[in-house]
This record gives C-alpha cells, sequence and structure tokens, in this order.
C-alpha cells in the first residue's frame, strides 16, 4: 500500500491558515503525491494550489467541502469552474456570514471581547466567516478549548442562530452537477444516527463515498466508529477516504486529535477510485 494521498484539507480561502501555496509546499516537504483541497464552501484556492502543484510536483484534486443541515458533503474533482457551484456556494456562505456576525453581537452583548470587525480583519482572505473562526479567536483569546467552549456557550445559550441550509441530497446532487464524487464527511459528526437511517436515500442520490478518517479521536469520535463506517461502507458499496482535515499549523494544535498534514493518509488507489467515478457520472 503507498499511503501517500490526503483527502481532506483547507487553506485560508476558508477556515485554514495557511495560503493555497503554502499548504502544496508543505504536502512536498511531507511527501504527499496527491492532496485534495476541500475549502468550506469556497473553490477559490483551487487554482492556486494546482499551479503550485503543477510546479513542484504535487498532485492536486480539485474538490471542496459542502455545508448542509445534518452533515458535511466532500465533493472531489470537481469543475471548480462550475458556475451553478460557485454560485450556491457563495450564497451558503454568505447566509453562515450573517448569522456569525449576529452571533458576535450577542458574545459581545454576554461580555465577551469578540466583534465581528475584527474576526473579519483577521481573517480577511476567507470567501466566508464561520463559527470555527469565533472558537478559534475566543481561544486564541484564552476562554478555553474550542470543545469546552462551545459546551460553556451551549449553556449558556449563547449558540448561533439555525439558518436556512440546503439538504445532504441537494449538496449531494451539486456536486453531481458540477461533474464531482460526493463523500459523506466525517460521520461522527452532525446527526449520526440520522444519516446513517438515511444512507440509502443518499446512496441513491449518487453518494459515492465515506470518510474513515480525519483525525479526530474521542470526544468527537469513539473508536467503535470505524467497525460502523466499514460495516456502511461494504453495504452501499462506498469508497473509504481518508485525510487530516488540515487547518494550518497554529490552528491544528487547538483541534481535537491528530490533524498534522499527511498523518492520516490513505492509499493513492482511492484516488484512481474516485477519478473513474468521476468520469463514470
Amino acid at each position: 500500500m503507498t499511503k501517500n494521498t490526503d483527502l481532506h484539507s483547507h487553506s485560508n480561502y476558508s477556515d485554514g491558515s495557511s495560503s493555497p501555496e503554502e499548504l502544496i509546499k508543505l504536502a512536498k516537504k511531507r511527501k504527499i503525491k496527491n492532496i485534495a483541497l476541500t475549502d468550506h464552501n469556497s473553490v477559490k484556492g483551487i487554482k492556486k494550489a494546482m499551479i503550485e502543484g503543477k510546479k513542484i510536483g504535487v498532485n492536486v484534486i480539485p474538490a471542496v467541502e459542502i455545508r448542509a443541515n445534518d452533515a458535511e458533503i466532500l465533493g472531489y474533482f470537481i469543475d471548480f469552474k462550475n458556475k451553478n457551484l460557485i454560485d450556491t456556494l457563495s450564497k451558503i456562505s454568505q447566509r453562515i456570514e450573517n448569522s456569525v456576525e449576529e452571533w458576535c453581537k450577542k458574545l459581545n452583548k454576554a461580555g465577551y471581547n469578540i466583534t465581528f470587525k475584527e474576526i473579519k480583519e483577521k481573517f480577511y482572505k476567507s470567501e466566508g466567516i464561520n463559527e470555527f473562526h469565533v472558537l478559534y479567536s475566543l481561544n486564541f483569546k484564552k476562554y478555553g478549548t474550542i470543545t469546552k467552549l462551545y459546551k460553556k456557550l451551549k449553556n449558556q445559550k449563547l449558540t448561533p442562530n439555525k439558518i436556512k441550509e440546503i439538504t445532504v441530497i441537494q449538496a449531494i446532487n451539486l456536486i453531481k452537477k458540477a461533474g464531482g464524487v460526493p463523500v459523506l464527511a466525517h460521520p461522527w459528526l452532525g446527526d449520526t444516527n440520522k444519516n446513517f437511517k438515511r444512507m440509502k436515500s443518499f446512496v441513491k442520490a449518487g453518494l459515492k463515498g465515506i470518510e474513515i478518517n480525519n483525525g479526530d479521536t474521542a470526544p468527537l469520535k469513539k473508536k467503535s466508529m470505524n467497525k460502523k463506517i466499514k460495516t456502511i461502507a461494504k453495504k452501499y458499496n462506498l469508497v473509504l477516504t481518508s485525510g487530516s482535515d488540515y487547518h494550518g499549523e497554529k490552528i491544528i494544535k487547538i483541534m481535537v486529535g491528530n490533524h498534522n498534514l499527511g498523518k492520516n493518509n490513505c492509499d493513492e488507489k482511492i484516488v484512481d477510485k474516485l477519478k473513474g467515478l468521476s468520469q463514470s457520472s
């Protein structure tokens, strides 16, 4: 087995801290042959990543991670110039950003030293500010770890307002229409039980894979989860993918688990499988 493929990474065009070029240079340094840039609701960094990859010999897979109502869907080998994809991602990002702006006002009113303006300035490259930008900022200001912070805010009834999100099936269709291969990201997060019960409908809609590892550990991911994922993958003939969910050196230090780039690589045969599925769809 040649484990030289990382299928989950983020740049500063979503909620990572590295530029697409820095990400690809690090991939080269870590002897990663294939890497997917899977920014949240954004495809803006893909072209830069691909140019850098071509220059230094790293195969960059054009990809995305789309937020839906109960889960996130990864899309591989997408046409990142697809207008419908770009427009829909922009609308999703704007809804999230508007919600985050209101959340910052609520937090500030409750005594937390945080403003939307400072987050927007700090993460100015991002295509859309999301909830994690707020949690990162609060963590850097010594308000606590991300998991403890979120639990505390939940208890204080200081979580973000619910927004209108696209459904998982709509996210799958969006990726398919952009020529990509839809894969269920970190299935241990979101409404796990509900999503597992709906797998048949996801597969019918075009889901082709499921992520088995992104570096998360307990309390986010129980050890027993891998067995469940393998059972589901076998039942529905799904490709098992894995990656680091890398967000940059400073940020991975405050994430749960091990999200070092290249730490949760999968075999490069997975790339061939995904590419084959993208060409046959």
